[in-house]
């Protein structure tokens, strides 16, 4: 028997454990983006004229461009961890509603078969003709009653299906905003850093997330290709995830 057997389909799918993966990738690599910025570069006293000053120009630009990075890293880590606890919640509480659902479905057929049971009974009644309306009366309102149930626990599974979109789709958006410029990063240094401020900083980074983006695309779901960009390819691999 597949899964979900009971509702028909997955209101809440999702890959937490490779989301939660994600995220400590992230904190991971803000840790050793800390390291990297606290080195000190300094050109050899050998080195000296126009070539070591534009050489050490270029690598205190390249220190600036990389210091907000960390805080992009953890915020996206932030995000995708929150995710990782909705998305184990919302299977939890799938695996309940489809355990409630299979359970129905069972007790539908079997009324079901109850009041074909009963009808027969009608059919062949003679002097018990009143017992036998009241027995087939009473397995009508039986299934009736469960299939009332059946369909309230559906209605539940589709609420929680638009619920776990909703939550996809504001995860997705938290992190798209991540790039776009002036964006507030709540665990940044300074309060605040965008995405547009750190690009080329970012490109370097680019392989990790396109990685991150495959390790969510574990999830149901047609193949994506990340867009280019670390927090670009993790939004869409949540988005994916949350399909």
């Amino acid at each position: 028997m597949s899964r979900f057997a009971g509702l028909g389909f997955d209101p809440a799918p999702g890959d937490a454990d490779a989301i939660e993966g994600a995220a400590r990738r992230c904190s991971e690599a803000a840790a050793k983006l800390d390291l990297a910025l606290a080195a000190r570069i300094e050109v050899p006293r050998e080195w000296a004229g126009e070539a070591a000053l534009t050489a050490a120009g270029r690598a205190a630009a390249e220190r600036t461009a990389l210091e907000p990075a960390p805080a992009v890293f953890r915020a996206t880590a932030g995000i995708l961890t929150s995710w990782a606890g909705i998305v184990v919640a919302g299977a939890r509480r799938a695996d309940q509603l489809d355990r409630r659902a299979v359970a129905l479905r069972r007790a539908l057929v079997e009324a079901t078969d109850a009041v074909e049971v009963a009808e027969t009974a009608v059919q062949f009644a003679t002097g018990t003709a009143a017992a036998a309306q009241a027995d087939l009366a009473a397995a009508k309102a039986r299934r009736d009653e469960v299939r009332r149930e059946l369909d309230r626990v559906l209605e539940q599974a589709r609420a929680l299906e638009a619920a776990h979109r909703a939550e996809a789709s504001r995860v997705e958006h938290e992190l798209k905003a991540l790039g776009e410029p002036g964006a507030t990063l709540g665990e940044a240094p300074d309060g605040s850093a965008g995405l547009a401020d750190v690009t080329d900083g970012m490109t370097r980074f680019s392989e990790l997330s396109k990685e991150l983006a495959a390790s969510l695309a574990r999830a149901p779901g047609p193949a994506v290709t990340p867009p280019s960009g670390a927090v670009g390819a993790f939004a869409a691999a949540v988005s994916l995830s949350g399909r």
